[in-house]
């Protein structure tokens, strides 16, 4: 959306929010708030795949040309510091370096899968070979003497099949540093995986945990925060309530959620590594009088499961985040014979794209008790 003035494309986003709620019968303010940040220059991390020129982006609707560049007008200054690092790399290796054919599938250096921390500036490089390469050692040589020049501290490897498509590794290889970074957000650290889940926006984040501790509303008997992969609201919230159970189903997530909880001093929190859906049989202490659910589930939304899971542990309230208003809808729509509908907000966490973040807060309906 960049050909279109950015104060055009934040109406574009509220318009068709606006519509995605219509169309389950469900009406929101058209003065709706809609949170915002920079522009340009925003994202913490860019997954950059290799062509025989360098790396670049895909060229929309091709799988097989990659554009290259200078420089990402979206992603923020470590990202792309990261980048000239790696581009001056490839020029300077170009005639040493066996760039993957996405088109015949063989050769071995697939993406450059860049981080950098927004606040705290901790920054990383994963390379991506091709397992089935014939030319492994080799260029695995070439990425040890990169990560001994470069200014970037944490330098790793991974590898996947010639028949996948993957930017992220469940077992990366270290090669120079660590494979955990950390973000600063407020008056907390949050450790979070260079292989794993964590927000895109770091300013426009914190914008999402300060409106959720506003609509928080004092204090709770306890909090459980559902998908929530390192902790960062629940431990956020940590203060505004009795207890905390963050449920994520990633082991990478997992292990820094505890990091976080230990770091944070979260004597209050327990991190389950599950599946939402599964919330059921971790033998939560619940008082749905004084309970709250966070959600913020990935793009197919919130899982039948977990609705019917909502339904019968009754909390007195419901913050749902979500990076699919669509969804969200469809699913505020299922829920609205035991809740309310009582504040809404967006947060435009990706601008110069269609995609927009939401937060909902559902109240229970009085004389609704849990099944």
């Amino acid at each position: 959306m960049q050909d279109i003035d950015y104060s055009a494309q934040l109406q574009i986003k509220k318009n068709s929010i606006l519509l995605d709620f219509e169309l389950k019968k469900i009406r929101l303010d058209p003065a709706m708030r809609i949170f915002c940040k920079d522009e340009y220059y925003y994202r913490n991390r860019m997954d950059f795949p290799f062509s025989f020129d360098g790396p670049g982006q895909r060229q929309k609707g091709r799988f097989d040309k990659i554009v290259n560049f200078e420089k990402c007008y979206i992603a923020n200054g470590g990202v792309n510091a990261v980048f000239e690092e790696v581009s001056a790399w490839f020029r300077d290796k170009k005639g040493e370096i066996d760039v993957f054919d996405v088109v015949k599938r063989t050769g071995t250096i697939r993406y450059a899968t860049i981080r950098s921390a927004y606040f705290s500036g901790e920054s990383s490089v994963t390379f991506i070979f091709n397992s089935d390469s014939e030319r492994l050692e080799e260029q695995k040589e070439l990425i040890r003497v990169f990560a001994a020049a470069a200014k970037v501290k944490n330098v790793l490897l991974g590898f996947v099949k010639y028949n996948t498509d993957q930017s992220t590794v469940e077992n990366a290889e270290i090669i120079k540093g660590n494979d955990i970074l950390y973000e600063e957000l407020g008056p907390r650290r949050f450790y979070f995986h260079t292989q794993g889940f964590f927000q895109s926006n770091s300013p426009v984040l914190l914008d999402i945990m300060y409106f959720v501790r506003e609509k928080l509303g004092g204090s709770c008997g306890t909090l459980v925060d559902l998908y929530g992969g390192v902790g960062t609201l629940g431990i956020s919230l940590m203060d505004q309530a009795e207890r905390v159970y963050v449920v994520d189903n990633s082991r990478l997530n997992s292990i820094c959620g505890k990091k976080n909880i230990e770091f944070n001093k979260g004597d209050n929190v327990r991190i389950f590594e599950a599946d939402a859906e599964k919330s059921g049989e971790l033998g939560l202490e619940l008082d749905p009088a004084n309970s709250v659910f966070l959600l913020d589930p990935p793009r197919n939304g919130i899982h039948r499961k977990v609705l019917s899971y909502i339904k019968s542990a009754g909390p007195a309230k419901l913050i749902y985040v979500s990076c699919n208003p669509s969804k969200q809808a469809q699913d505020i729509a299922a829920l609205l014979e035991d809740y309310e509908l009582v504040d809404f907000a967006a947060f435009d966490m990706f601008p110069q794209t269609k995609h927009v973040e939401t937060v909902a807060v559902l109240v229970k309906k009085e004389g609704k008790l849990s099944l």
